[in-house]
C-alpha cells in the first residue's frame, strides 16, 4: 500500500483528494495547521500531521516514509504585504522550496501540484505570472513533477463557482470584464480522475497539462447555465467600472464569502480568458467528461 501525502487537504480539491485516496486503497497523510479542519479525513483513516509549508521541520516530518505528494494549495491574496517587488505567491513559493529540501532529503520524487489554467510568463497578470513562476520551479527541480491545470473547478466549496451561484440568483448580477471572458471548466470528479489518474503515469513527469471539457464559455454564459439548473431566470447583468470595485473590493469581498485581498487578484486577470490544450491529456487517460450544464446540475444535487 502506497503511502500518499497530501498538502492542502482541508481545501476544496485538497480534501476530496484525500477521500478519493482512502476509498482507493492508498494511505493517506496529511498536512494541517489546524488538524480539527481535517477531522473527517482522520476519522476516515488519514494520518495528520500538523504542520504548514512553511515549516520545513513539519514537512521534514510530513514526507518521511512517502512515496509521492499532491499539493493543492491555491494563493490567491496577495503574500508579502506592500514589500518592494512582493508577488502574489512570495510565501507559497518559499514554501515549495521547502518542500522540495524535504522530498530530496527523504528520497520522495514523485510531486503533482494543483494550479490554474492560463499560468504565462508574458501574462499582463501579476497573479498568472507568479503562479506560473511556482510551476517552473517544480519542474526544474529534477523530480519526478507533474502539473495539472484546470480552469473553474465545477463542484460545490469551489470559491468561483460558488459565487457564480450566488450571482445566477440575483435578480441584477454585477459582473467583471463584462462578463465576456472565456474559460474552460472541469467536473471536480472529472478533476480527481485525471490527478489520481496521473499519479504512476510516467509520460506525465515532467509535463504541465491542461485539462477540461470541450466547452469554451464566457463568464454571462455560465451564469445562465447555472440559473437555468436551479428554474430561476437569468439575472440582468451590469458590468461594474473596474475604479468602482476597487474602491468597494472589501465589501465586496465579504459579502461574496471571498479571502480578504482575494478580489486584487482577480482584477489583475480581469477579462484574460482561460482556454488551454486539453487534448494531449486524454491520449494518456480517456474519459468522457461531464459538460458545463451536467456538472453544473451535480453539483446543484450535492
Amino acid at each position: 500500500m502506497q503511502k500518499i501525502l497530501v498538502i492542502g487537504a482541508s481545501g476544496f480539491v485538497g480534501g476530496r483528494l484525500a477521500h478519493a485516496l482512502l476509498a482507493e486503497g492508498y494511505a493517506v497523510r496529511c498536512v494541517a495547521r489546524d488538524p480539527a479542519k481535517v477531522e473527517a479525513l482522520a476519522a476516515a483513516g488519514a494520518e495528520i500531521v500538523q504542520g504548514d509549508i512553511g515549516d520545513l521541520a513539519s514537512l521534514q516530518r510530513a514526507v518521511d516514509g512517502v512515496e509521492a505528494v499532491y499539493i493543492s494549495i491555491h494563493t490567491i491574496a496577495r503574500q508579502a504585504h506592500g514589500a518592494p517587488g512582493a508577488g502574489f505567491m512570495d510565501i507559497e513559493i518559499a514554501g515549495l522550496e521547502n518542500l522540495l529540501t524535504a522530498c530530496r532529503a527523504h528520497g520522495v520524487r514523485r510531486l503533482i501540484y494543483v494550479t490554474f489554467l492560463g499560468a504565462d510568463p508574458n501574462s499582463p497578470s501579476l497573479w498568472v505570472r507568479e503562479r506560473w513562476r511556482a510551476e517552473q520551479l517544480l519542474l526544474a527541480s529534477g523530480l519526478d513533477a507533474t502539473i495539472i491545470r484546470p480552469g473553474q473547478i465545477v463542484g460545490r466549496g469551489g470559491q468561483g463557482f460558488n459565487m457564480m451561484v450566488r450571482q445566477s440568483r440575483q435578480r441584477i448580477a454585477i459582473v467583471m470584464s463584462g462578463g465576456r471572458s472565456r474559460m474552460r471548466n472541469i467536473a471536480v470528479g472529472d478533476l480527481l480522475y485525471y490527478l489520481m489518474g496521473v499519479l504512476e503515469e510516467p509520460r506525465a513527469y515532467g509535463q504541465a497539462i491542461d485539462v477540461g471539457n470541450d466547452e469554451v464559455l464566457t463568464n454571462n454564459q455560465m451564469t445562465d447555465i447555472i440559473a437555468e439548473a436551479q428554474g430561476c431566470r437569468p439575472p440582468l447583468k451590469m458590468g461594474a467600472p473596474l475604479g468602482l470595485i476597487k474602491l468597494f473590493a472589501g465589501l465586496i469581498e465579504g459579502r461574496a464569502g471571498m479571502q480578504k485581498g482575494a478580489l486584487k487578484g482577480a482584477l489583475s486577470g480581469l477579462g484574460l480568458d482561460a482556454i488551454g490544450d486539453p487534448l494531449p491529456i486524454r491520449a494518456i487517460l480517456p474519459r468522457p467528461l461531464l459538460t458545463y450544464r451536467e456538472a453544473v446540475k451535480r453539483a446543484l444535487a450535492e
